[in-house]
């Protein structure tokens, strides 16, 4: 099974988005995060910032120029269509979503890229 997934980017949240990545390299990984939770269909929808993909990755097409990437695994979970917003709640956090549901409303953008000391 082929999954192709697209994410719009509102432009608030591009430049949240922007910010998060601090100039810096990497990859926003839309994971489905059940560390925790006990049960595999008791997870949250979560962002982190990643330094590279996985052999298991997929890509999310996106005109943003974000590279957006998800684990096949995770992607069973979404609808194919997504966009992020900002949340309406919180102005430094998103909002992700498909035509037919919410997956969050109030996300934060995690880094979990290694740490480089980028010194001037």
């Amino acid at each position: 099974m082929s999954m192709s997934l697209t994410m719009k980017v509102s432009p608030e949240a591009q430049i949240l988005l922007e910010q998060a990545f601090g100039g810096r390299p990497g990859y926003l990984r839309v994971a489905y995060d059940n560390e925790g939770c006990g049960c595999s269909l008791s997870g949250a929808i979560a962002l982190w910032l990643v330094d590279e993909q996985k052999a298991s990755d997929l890509t999310i097409a996106s005109d943003s120029g974000i590279s957006f990437i998800i684990d096949k695994n995770d992607a069973v979970y979404l609808d194919q269509n997504l966009s992020i917003t900002i949340s309406g709640f919180d102005k430094s956090s998103v909002r992700l979503a498909s035509d037919g549901q919410s997956y969050g409303s109030s996300i934060r953008i995690e880094d979990r890229r290694a740490a480089s000391e980028v010194r001037a």
